[in-house]
C-alpha cells in the first residue's frame, strides 16, 4: 500500500510538473517580450544575394531589411519611438546570436542616417565616401522608418542622425571596456567632424547622444539584457 502511495505521488509529481511548462509563460531567448515585433523579414525570392555577402555586411542587410519592413513603421508610430529603439537592439541580438558586440556594431551601421558622407581634404577638394550599399529609394524607406525620438528632450527635434553616435560610442565602450576610450574617440570625431566633414559642426546633442551610449555599453558589460530605454528615458520614468 505504502509502495502504491509512493508511486501515485510520483506520477502526480511529473503531471504537475508537465502541465506547469505548459500553463506557465515561457522566457524568450529575445530581449522583447511583444510578440508584434517578430515578424520575418526573409525575401521571397528565389535568390537571397545578401547571403552572398561577408557576415558583417549579411547581418546589416538582414537588419537593415527589418527596419525597411512597412511593419516595423506601423509598430513605431503605434508603440512610441522608446519601443522601436529597444527593438532595433533587440533584433540585432537576434542576428548575432546574442553577441553584444557585433550587435552593436550592425546596429550602428543599420541606422546611419545618410548615404554619403563628404570630407573636406586639404588641396584636393570634396570626397564623398558612401555609408551604404542600398537603392536610393530603399534608403529613403529606411531613414523615414528611423525613430526620430532618441533622447528625452526630443518633442520638436528629430533625432534619428544621433542613432548612430548612440550604439557606435556603446560599441566602442563595450570592446574596451572603458568610458574614457569611448569619450576621447567621440570627442575626436566630433571635432573631426567640424573640420573635414562638409557642413560638420560640433553639436552639443550629438555629445549628449554618445554619452547614452557610453552608459549603455558599461550598463551592457554588467547585464546583456540591459535596453536602450533603460538608459536614455530613465530621468522620464
Amino acid at each position: 500500500m505504502k509502495r502504491l502511495f509512493i508511486r501515485y505521488s510520483i506520477c502526480i509529481a511529473i503531471l504537475v510538473i508537465q502541465l506547469s511548462s505548459f500553463l506557465l509563460p515561457q522566457e524568450k531567448d529575445s530581449l522583447w517580450l511583444n510578440d508584434d515585433w517578430y515578424y520575418s523579414t526573409e525575401t521571397t525570392s528565389l535568390i537571397d544575394f545578401t547571403d552572398l555577402l561577408p557576415s558583417f555586411l549579411n547581418n546589416e542587410a538582414h537588419l537593415k531589411r527589418f527596419l525597411r519592413d512597412e511593419r516595423f513603421y506601423n509598430l513605431r508610430k503605434f508603440y512610441d519611438d522608446t519601443l522601436a529603439v529597444d527593438a532595433i537592439f533587440d533584433r540585432a541580438m537576434l542576428i548575432a546570436d546574442d553577441d553584444v558586440k557585433h550587435a552593436l556594431l550592425i546596429a550602428t551601421f543599420a541606422v546611419m542616417d545618410h548615404r554619403h558622407l563628404g570630407l573636406r581634404i586639404p588641396f584636393l577638394g570634396s570626397l564623398y565616401v558612401p555609408l551604404t550599399y542600398e537603392s536610393d529609394s530603399l534608403f529613403r524607406i529606411r531613414r523615414t522608418h528611423l525613430p526620430k525620438k532618441l533622447l528625452n528632450d526630443s518633442r520638436r527635434t528629430s533625432d534619428k542622425d544621433k542613432l548612430q553616435h548612440f550604439f557606435g560610442s556603446a560599441y566602442v565602450t563595450y570592446v574596451f571596456n572603458s568610458d574614457a576610450v569611448a569619450r576621447w574617440f567621440g570627442d575626436l570625431l566630433e571635432t573631426g567632424e567640424e573640420s573635414f566633414v562638409l557642413g560638420g559642426r560640433i553639436d552639443p546633442r550629438d555629445k549628449l547622444a554618445n554619452e547614452k551610449g557610453r552608459e549603455f555599453g558599461l550598463r551592457l558589460l554588467r547585464d546583456a539584457r540591459t535596453l536602450p530605454s533603460d538608459v536614455l528615458w530613465k530621468s522620464a520614468k
